[in-house]
């Protein structure tokens, strides 16, 4: 009795299966597609004036997310991302490494500073690597590379 209920059972099991031949397809709405992005901060000019770095507050900060292929007016310095413009601080990549090179010289330290590391000086026109937590020191201007983000698009 025990194996023909198994026996039963089994050809029931079979007969379900097989009867259920309904193709379901998946249908893709939307292809996304990501594209690299930049973030930026800088002190925010207008409420910051007389405070040092340390003591800025984050909801001081003014923030920037550079997409690639495009260029962004950022704290009165343009920015591009694989978007080689004259006079602007262009960044792009190679070899998955980001570099930079400024029209101006610059001062470039890591954040926050490592102690007996001194802060690099790079000549105006000379290609550097970039780091995440990187601080641009420009003449008027301070400009924090924090690192990759993505955008979906």
């Amino acid at each position: 009795m025990k194996n023909n209920f198994l026996f039963i059972s089994a050809i029931l099991l079979f007969i379900s299966c097989a009867s259920n031949t309904e193709n379901k397809e998946v249908v893709i709405d939307k292809s996304l597609t990501q594209t690299l992005t930049l973030e930026f901060a800088s002190k925010n000019p207008e409420t910051t004036k007389n405070k040092q770095g340390t003591h800025v507050d984050v909801n001081e900060m003014l923030k920037l997310s550079l997409s690639d292929n495009n260029q962004m007016d950022f704290v009165g310095q343009v920015l591009t991302l694989n978007n080689l413009k004259e006079g602007a601080l262009n960044f792009y990549t190679r070899n998955d490494s980001l570099f930079c090179n400024a029209p101006n010289s610059l001062m470039l330290m890591s954040m926050p500073p490592k102690p007996g590391i001194a802060p690099s000086i790079i000549n105006s026109n000379t290609e550097f690597f970039v780091n995440p937590m990187s601080l641009l020191k420009l003449e008027s201007v301070n400009i924090m590379f924090i690192g990759l983000g993505s955008s979906n698009k």
